[in-house]
């Protein structure tokens, strides 16, 4: 029985460890294992950065994290993900305990980006579907 549950324990880790992406921002760049996917620029003090395809400045996702200006009031703090060539946006209070780079490994463990940069529109929708909540 113990061998069971070393078994299944085994098998949990490598299934997560193996199924998640290395995500690094090193230099303007965003890597994935290693492989240059986008370029990357932050503004307003690391609130807001601007993913780039590779070598051009056509902006493909543009996320902030928002604090309504509000310090210590936080239950007004919410993440906008912006797709513009998709005129998708997401505004959602789930995504506010991740950094950036926590946010872009979700969007690549749900398949929305792909290793080349390109967008998957219906799993972005699938997506938006999930994390937008936010109530204006």
């Amino acid at each position: 029985m113990r061998k069971n549950y070393i078994l299944l324990l085994i098998t949990l880790i490598i299934s997560i460890t193996g199924y998640s992406q290395d995500i690094d921002l090193k230099k303007g760049k965003v890597l994935a294992n290693h492989k240059s996917v986008f370029n990357f620029d932050k503004r307003k003090m690391g609130s807001e950065i601007s993913l780039f395809k590779l070598d051009t400045t056509t902006e493909v996702i543009y996320i902030e994290i928002n604090n309504n200006n509000t310090i210590s009031y936080l239950d007004d703090d919410f993440v906008r993900v912006v797709f513009p060539k998709n005129d998708v946006t997401i505004e959602s209070t789930l995504l506010i305990n991740k950094n950036f780079k926590e946010i872009i490994q979700l969007l690549f463990m749900n398949n929305v980006i792909d290793m080349d940069g390109n967008i998957n529109a219906e799993n972005l929708e699938l997506f938006r579907q999930r994390q937008n909540n936010r109530k204006i």
